[in-house]
């Protein structure tokens, strides 16, 4: 090729550049377009449309059991103009969205008065993954990184929904078809609120907008309120100005304060009672990463492929120095923020302070996100990096041939070309193709590419040259796939349906009635669509038969004691409360356990646990559906007399919330060396002692793996004072209320239901937290109801939601009358 024939293409491309230059806003708008709406096509069809609005009831994880909750607000709790409240379904009865999240709830009740109840939920359910590449895109439009860099954030945000390294942590797809839906909603709107406060902070506008987003982000998920108010406290950092003439500009940091404490007002109502009341919950106690002699802190910081990780770090590393070169206060912002999420993660393994309940790896996808964030502007960096220095060359060697006037207009044009819409264009091209392409060959989905076997039976995807074993598909859309086509589409839906009209029609048997039901856990429940397909029996059931498991695990302070119950019944059970002293396949001590608990009925289906609950005088087996087999539980009543005054056992410790759990299983498992029942408070006239540990059973020492629970015993004799007999009668059991009538006043009377300080009684003295985490009262009168109320603390929390809200009123009226 000679010289004119250079010098002609040269030209072409000049002029090409230059007419793509002249509709540079028109290109920009068309590439943002296809790049955001592309990424949500795509992942919409990963998550199959079609299914998402078929009218079933989703299953699979956590999410088949998040049915529940909802329907439970519409029914019980908006009616009575609440957001929260008691629920006896799960756990002996459990505050309902004061610990978990009630805004995506709230958001599914509202589909549904459009909607079918199960298109309602699962629309829901990925909501939060679909609007994602929109939020990190108007992230980094608001933040005002130059074309293309929004754009790319929205691919980097499409990666990280795809990326399959973790499965529970939230975020991404995979925590997303887990149940994590609230995760991926909540995560969604902080990029958004981040969007919000950044443009703020520089313009003073979206004052009300980034407040509202903030609050609701942190009102759809605990773990993402941290990463979100952290994230904005942080940023306000970086935009401190600089004192001129003594004096400091101060309008950026008033705005951001302003930001942060109306989405504290407006949040106040949901996040007061769930920081106060920590330790009435229960602590699943999860073993903090790394754990085990292959576990490490470099495969959660780095658990792709070796190679990907390498890349992926490098750029963000990249990334996150030109924007220190640059001085890009939002790029700063991003780096100091992955960095201390990074160590959030180290630092973390003990949970939080005073509340602890933070398994630290939930921190990891807030890291994951902000480094694929900085891997996006790391390759924008090198890329126009390696274009100016190949523009140099080419400068360098058509030099001599050229005057020094247009050599100087060329070097100008160098210095400028990372501005060029051209230039910008081509680069998110390439970065949006080679993530379609990575993506469709890990989902083996890409146009002309097939799986071949072959002659020694070796199965690869193969796309061209290129090739990889076929056992490497990705698997998020096969788990949305089995989401979505929900209990109704798996092939043991009728022996699921037939065991719940079973319970249900229990319950309306007059000489059976309804009840409480610890059902067997076991692995191959999975076969219905998820392994807590049954937590779903009050759904079905009208609230007749309440489930002992529940899905809000932390939420009631009765959890260790149904998970003991379940492994004492179950031939195999999860035991997922960690440092429990479990009693494995022990049908005896768990008939004693289900009295305890109030539990009504047992449903077996495994042989080995329906011989052993046959065995059992405490148990008559009432009905049978398929491999199920229903026993009624025998002296399990809701409200029963006691015969021996409780005694009040001293609670001094610095973690009230593992004192009562010491105190509580050492008394289910080990009645027989309690004279009395314990409780944490009751009159002066009951006798009060202190305990101590056992230490000869101790079992590992606090901190230590494999650990459990200490085992304590009175320190003092137990006194046992024997009272009255007393007639109980007229027991009625709602939602949240109990009532009953008695023949004798002032003997204490034993109440199963799960303790919460907002228990009230009318009629007697009380109630008194008893284990294992039940109620005692004292009656005054013959008649005696305890109800669920709210406390002071509630009322306040609420009446500084209300300020935040007449505050935001006030500054709209200001507004409007400006503008007049």
């Amino acid at each position: 090729m000679n010289h004119d024939d250079v010098s002609e293409r040269s030209t072409m491309l000049q002029r090409w550049s230059n007419q793509f230059e002249s509709n540079a806003d028109y290109w920009k708008r068309l590439s943002t377009i296809i790049v955001v709406g592309g990424a949500t096509i795509f992942l919409l069809l990963t998550l199959h449309p079609d299914l998402i609005l078929r009218n079933n009831t989703p299953t699979g994880g956590d999410m088949g059991a998040h049915v529940w909750g909802p329907a439970f607000l519409r029914d019980h709790l908006l009616n009575n103009f609440r957001l929260s409240g008691w629920s006896m379904d799960w756990y002996a009865g459990l505050p309902v969205y004061r610990y978990y999240m009630v805004v995506p709830a709230l958001f599914i009740v509202a589909l549904n008065f459009l909607l079918p109840y199960g298109i309602a939920i699962k629309i829901a359910a990925v909501i939060g993954i679909l609007v994602f590449p929109f939020c990190a895109w108007l992230f980094g439009k608001f933040a005002r990184f130059a074309y293309p860099i929004p754009e790319m954030l929205a691919i980097a945000a499409t990666i990280f929904l795809y990326d399959e390294s973790f499965t529970i942590y939230g975020g991404n797809i995979a925590s997303t078809m887990a149940g994590e839906f609230s995760f991926s909603i909540a995560l969604s709107l902080s990029i958004l609120g981040f969007a919000l406060v950044a443009r703020g902070l520089e313009t003073g506008k979206y004052l009300a907008a980034g407040s509202i987003v903030i609050a609701l982000s942190a009102l759809s998920h605990g773990i993402v309120l941290l990463f979100v108010f952290g994230g904005v406290a942080l940023m306000l950092l970086f935009w401190v100005q600089p004192k001129l003439d003594g004096l400091r500009d101060t309008t950026s940091i008033v705005f951001g304060l302003k930001v942060i404490g109306l989405a504290i007002l407006l949040s106040a109502f949901w996040v007061i009672p769930f920081v106060t009341s920590h330790a009435y919950m229960t602590d699943m106690k999860y073993e903090p990463r790394p754990s085990g002699s292959k576990d490490s802190f470099w495969s959660m910081y780095f658990p792709l492929n070796q190679l990907w990780d390498i890349i992926i770090m490098s750029l963000a590393l990249i990334g996150a120095a030109t924007q220190f070169v640059r001085r890009q206060r939002i790029g700063i912002w991003m780096s100091v923020f992955c960095a201390i999420l990074a160590a959030g993660v180290y630092f973390a393994r003990g949970g939080l302070p005073i509340i602890g309940l933070l398994w630290n790896p939930r921190i990891l996808p807030f890291f994951y996100l902000l480094r694929y964030f900085l891997f996006a502007i790391g390759i924008y960096e090198v890329v126009a990096f390696a274009a100016r220095i190949l523009s140099f060359e080419r400068v360098a060697r058509q030099s001599l041939s050229r005057s020094e006037e247009n050599g100087t207009l060329q070097i100008a044009q160098i210095s400028s070309s990372r501005t060029r819409v051209s230039f910008n264009f081509g680069v998110l091209v390439a970065f949006t193709v080679a993530t379609f392409l990575v993506i469709g060959f890990r989902f083996q989905e890409l146009p002309f590419g097939s799986v071949k076997t072959d002659a020694a039976g070796k199965s690869e995807y193969v796309w061209g040259p290129i090739r990889g074993a076929s056992s490497n598909d990705g698997f998020v859309d096969g788990w949305a796939r089995w989401n979505f086509t929900g209990y109704e589409g798996k092939s043991a839906y009728g022996e699921y349906h037939d065991v719940v009209m079973t319970m249900k029609s229990l319950g309306a048997d007059p000489s059976q009635g309804c009840g409480r039901a610890v059902w067997e856990n076991n692995g191959e429940l999975n076969k219905y669509g998820t392994t807590m397909g049954l937590m779903l029996l009050p759904f079905w059931t009208d609230g007749c038969i309440g489930s002992m498991e529940g899905l809000f695990f932390e939420a009631a302070g009765t959890t260790p004691y149904h998970f003991i119950t379940a492994a004492a019944m179950s031939k195999q059970s999860s035991n997922p409360v960690r440092e429990l002293r479990y009693d494995n396949n022990d049908a005896a001590k768990g008939v004693a356990y289900m009295r305890a608990l109030g539990v009504k009925y047992f449903m077996g289906f495994t042989p080995e646990a329906v011989s052993a609950a046959s065995a059992q005088p405490g148990l008559v087996r009432v009905a049978q559906s398929g491999p199920w087999v229903v026993f009624r539980v025998s002296e399990s009543d809701l409200v029963v007399p006691l015969t021996v005054q409780p005694v009040v056992v001293s609670m001094a410790s610095e973690d009230p919330r593992e004192r009562w759990l010491e105190i509580g299983t050492s008394w289910f498992q080990h009645s027989d060396e309690w004279a009395a029942l314990p409780a944490d408070a009751g009159p002066e006239t009951w006798q009060h002692i202190d305990t101590k540990i056992d230490l000869t059973r101790r079992e590992g020492e606090p901190g230590a793996s494999g650990r459990r629970v200490d085992i304590v015993i009175p320190a003092q004799a137990i006194e046992p004072v024997a009272l009255p007999p007393v007639v109980v009668s007229k027991v009625v059991q709602g939602q949240s209320d109990v009532s009953f009538a008695v023949d004798r006043v002032g003997v204490p009377i034993l109440v199963r239901v799960s303790y919460f300080p907002n228990w009230k009684v009318d009629g007697a003295k009380g109630p008194f937290r008893v284990a294992p985490n039940m109620m005692v009262v004292i009656p005054t009168g013959n008649s005696v109801k305890l109800h669920y109320g709210s406390t002071s603390l509630d009322y306040m929390a609420y009446l500084l939601t209300f300020i935040g809200i007449g505050a935001l009123v006030r500054r709209r009226r200001k507004m409007r009358r400006e503008f007049q």
